[in-house]
């Protein structure tokens, strides 16, 4: 496993597959409607705690301050042993860019197609 994004709004089927395919004590879910900086704190000093196995730390979140994010750059290039990061956005666009070139991104939102209504969209 490595560390990534995961790009859904679908937060709840992101959650139950994580947890079924992931040992329970070696995952750390945490759910925020706003990141803010003690949040990154909580979640740094998780990621420092020591553990015989791969820890998988998940951060989910509708948004991510800029503040908080920039907190989390050093352990996102540098992890400490045995720990990997997955972060859950609705968009990439909530994520800063140097959050996104550090880790790989999956797209798991649904493209919709718009219904053709008939109507000349360019003539209104």
């Amino acid at each position: 496993m490595y560390s990534k994004i995961i790009i859904s709004s679908d937060f709840s089927s992101v959650k139950d597959e994580l947890i079924r395919d992931i040992k329970p004590n070696f995952l750390r879910i945490f759910e925020y409607d706003n990141f803010l900086v003690d949040d990154a704190k909580e979640i740094i000093n998780e990621a420092y705690i020591a553990e015989i196995e791969e820890k998988v730390i998940v951060i989910m979140a509708f948004k991510f301050g800029i503040e908080p994010q920039n907190a989390l750059l050093k352990i996102l290039e540098e992890p400490p042993k045995n720990s990997i990061f997955i972060l859950v956005a609705p968009s990439k666009n909530s994520l800063l860019p140097t959050i996104r070139s550090r880790l790989m991104i999956e797209n798991r939102k649904l493209n919709l197609q718009r219904a053709a209504t008939g109507l000349n969209l360019k003539k209104l």
